[in-house]
């Protein structure tokens, strides 16, 4: 019997069948819209009537995951009332309409939380942190406290949390922050394993003496200048596994430096300039790497760099100026492990090496185990030849998200013959009508959701009849 249940509300509209069909759910996952369409559709974000639902049945819920819905104070506090005592786990993404109104009563009521999760929200009114207060008052349990969202003016709340959850506390996130102030929460949270925070640096004679706790090796943060804080950053970076980096604020190359001196690296997001040369540097230092996010621009030349020297590589997510078939053909020579590979061009002009059909084909042939594909903003780059490509080669592949690819409705076709397990199929600006889309997507007995735009059309209708094209 289920008792992990993920609800799409946007097609599901029914929670009181939901508990019928599955009464003894101990994990609940509430999703809203896809973000293209949250405001169009607004008037479907309503968490209400899940939460009411909740209060009267799901006896045995743990965990709830709330994603791209509006919730409201009264919500948070039926939801604490009905449920907190039973709750381990809440998470709430990418959602509006609460105030620390709402936080108070989950701080006052969901004493038994291991997990408490609110990214990318909306607050509703920011008053105060009061409610961190009233958390740190009532756990002694909580392993992973995480708002990034959340402005924390007095971080005697923070030290309390850290003090009662010293035994427990293995994940912290928060706002803006210096380390100054966090010297007595890291004194407390000893099990401490993550940390992230958009840190407010202290000069470097302010923090004698300061350690991250002793555990941590993963970071989340806006910047580590390692050339600054030489003393405090640099024996730390040995133990590092994971790093999620923002804009390198200082001077040029600072983050191959810190690259440099992180062998173990394996989980990587950063925004710093180093292009190809941050790449090359993490192909030659960083040979453990599994995952690897890059938001700035790099060429091919960086992807063969990369390709030739981080063979561990599970998720590779990187924007392009420039690419070649040279580059996609290493990814599947070396790159064995692949299961997730995003790929933007950002530049439509001046690339040198179109169309890139068998590069996608050597990508697709080599990557066996490739589940998720990306391609975007490939203007005459991908031709009906790679979609087809795509198709016959793309036998594992789950999830496909296709930007300005394509030269007409005939490689759309070709693609519906393969893909036998996808699942997720996101189309955007492609040259493909309407009734070819419709046709198509029924050829791929697997799919489950369908994204696409054109014009400003949908083939939402796809899935419910009562929206318009």
């Amino acid at each position: 019997m289920r008792k992990r249940v993920t609800v799409h509300t946007l097609y599901y509209t029914n929670p009181a069948s939901l508990s019928k069909r599955f009464p003894f759910i101990e994990s609940l996952a509430l999703k809203g819209p896809p973000s293209d369409f949250t405001r169009t559709f607004h008037h479907d974000n309503r968490i209400t009537p899940w939460i009411e639902q909740l209060a009267l049945e799901f006896k045995y819920l743990k965990e709830l995951h709330i994603r791209r819905l509006v919730v409201h104070d009264e919500d948070l506090e039926t939801l604490a009332r009905t449920r907190g005592k039973d709750l381990r786990i809440l998470k709430i993404k990418m959602c509006k309409g609460f105030s620390t109104d709402g936080l108070m009563h989950v701080s006052k009521y969901c004493n038994q939380l291991k997990t408490l999760c609110l990214v990318s929200y909306v607050y509703n009114a920011l008053k105060d942190d009061i409610w961190i207060h009233q958390l740190a008052l009532n756990s002694t349990v909580l392993e992973r406290f995480h708002v990034r969202n959340t402005n924390i003016s007095n971080t005697e709340h923070l030290t309390l949390l850290a003090k009662n959850c010293c035994n427990s506390l293995i994940s912290l996130k928060i706002g803006a922050c210096s380390l100054r102030e966090l010297v007595d929460a890291f004194r407390y949270a000893v099990r401490l394993e993550h940390f992230g925070g958009g840190l407010i640096y202290d000069e470097e004679s302010v923090l004698v003496g300061f350690q991250f706790p002793p555990n941590t090796h993963s970071l989340s943060i806006g910047d580590l200048p390692g050339t600054r804080y030489s003393s405090t950053v640099v024996p730390f970076l040995n133990q590092i596994r994971k790093l999620k980096l923002g804009r390198c604020s200082i001077d040029y190359g600072c983050h191959c430096l810190l690259f440099k001196r992180c062998p173990n690296l394996e989980v990587l997001y950063s925004q710093d300039h180093c292009e190809d040369r941050g790449l090359q540097v993490l192909g030659q230092f960083c040979k453990k790497l599994r995952k690897f996010t890059y938001t700035l621009l790099a060429t091919h030349v960086g992807l063969i760099a990369l390709a030739k020297g981080c063979t561990n590589l599970e998720s590779l997510d990187v924007n392009f100026t420039d690419i070649s078939n040279e580059a996609l053909e290493c990814v599947g020579t070396h790159l064995k492990n692949l299961r997730d590979f995003r790929i933007r061009v950002v530049k439509e002009v001046g690339i040198r090496y179109l169309p890139l059909d068998n590069g996608v084909r050597a990508t697709l042939m080599g990557c066996k185990k490739l589940e998720r594909l990306h391609i975007s903003h490939w203007h005459k780059g991908l031709t009906n030849v790679g979609l087809e490509y795509i198709g016959k080669y793309g036998a594992n592949l789950r999830s496909l998200s296709l930007t300005h690819v394509g030269n007409s409705n005939a490689g759309l076709v070709k693609l519906s013959k393969g893909c036998r397990k996808l699942r997720k199929l996101n189309l955007r600006g492609c040259p493909f009508n309407e009734q070819v889309v419709t046709t198509s997507v029924f050829h791929i007995p697997s799919l489950r959701y369908v994204w696409g735009n054109s014009s400003d059309r949908t083939v939402l209708a796809l899935i419910r009849p009562e929206f318009q094209l």
